[in-house]
């Protein structure tokens, strides 16, 4: 049986991770960071995912004596991005500004097809796909619960999410927004993402009077955990937020699971607390999970099941 390849990368605006899946397992020695030159122009960023690509290839080419598979390259990009035509649509975030509007997807067939080493010719029939890395997250974490039904959410710069039934990701729901998709949905007197993020956190210390200069969410829950009680109250108040931003979306997919990644989630126990009560009210259990890169790295091989 021919094996299964995945060059995986996690496309971020600092950094792109990569690694091979083979037969959906990790090679740890694969693993490596590049930089993503996400502020260079159009050539300069796509040449960087060719030798990504050709770093990969190369180092399957040198491990293993057995060189026939079947090649797959995934990559998880952020957004706003047309995952299944590959085209990139980010723009006011001084990251991958160049690549407005381009399609990615052709771009990198078009330059695999020029090259003329042995290492580009079983990936210049690859195929190749994109797709949102909250997504990809959810569905790398799936594979250790492949019978429940969860709703996993990536706290950070922004909110990612993710709705996922039996391993498969879900697109279209009553009551759930296209592609499972909350970030952009209203909530107060704004969008789910100003509320549920980085600067959203950050926005919620300032009205509670937590006035420290330059605060960070790092500094604001090391005060938390050392008992400053405003520092403790604007955690508990963000838990109860996120409570009731999710009550109507948990009442529509009925969940068994509710799963949260992402750098926020480190200070899960600071909002926990009205979440977990919701939770074991509706029978609902909670996850949290660090292993962000390992599930992403997962969902990526996971895309080329079928």
């Amino acid at each position: 049986m021919k094996r299964n390849i995945v060059i995986a990368l996690d496309v971020g605006g600092t950094f792109i991770k990569s690694c091979i899946m083979l037969n959906h397992v990790p090679i740890p020695a694969s693993q490596k960071e590049f930089p993503s030159l996400a502020d260079q122009d159009q050539e300069t960023i796509i040449e960087q995912f060719i030798h990504i690509f050709k770093y990969q290839a190369d180092f399957y080419h040198s491990q293993f004596i057995e060189q026939d598979g079947h090649w797959h390259i995934g990559l998880a990009f952020p957004g706003p991005f047309d995952y299944k035509q590959g085209i990139c649509y980010i723009q006011g975030l001084d990251k991958f500004e160049s690549l407005y509007g381009f399609s990615v997807k052709e771009a990198l067939y078009e330059r695999l097809a020029q090259e003329q080493g042995s290492w580009a010719k079983p990936l210049q029939s690859a195929e190749i796909r994109f797709e949102n890395d909250a997504r990809l997250f959810a569905l790398g974490f799936s594979t250790n619960y492949p019978q429940d039904r969860f709703i996993a959410l990536t706290l950070g710069t922004g909110l990612g999410t993710a709705f996922i039934d039996k391993s498969t990701i879900i697109d279209h729901f009553k009551g759930i927004p296209g592609n499972g998709w909350l970030y952009n949905q209203p909530y107060r007197d704004g969008i789910i993402d100003d509320a549920f993020s980085k600067r959203g956190i950050l926005q919620l210390a300032h009205s509670l009077g937590v006035m420290k200069p330059d605060l960070d969410v790092k500094e604001l829950a090391e005060d938390a955990i050392a008992g400053d009680v405003l520092s403790r109250e604007v955690f508990t108040e963000f838990g109860n937020r996120l409570v009731d931003m999710l009550i109507p979306y948990i009442q529509a997919f009925q969940p068994n699971l509710l799963v949260f990644g992402g750098q926020l989630s480190k200070s899960f126990h600071l909002f926990s607390a009205a979440l977990q009560g919701f939770a074991d009210l509706h029978q609902i259990q909670i996850h949290t999970s660090e292993l962000m890169l390992e599930n992403t790295f997962l969902g990526i091989s996971h895309m080329f099941r079928f």
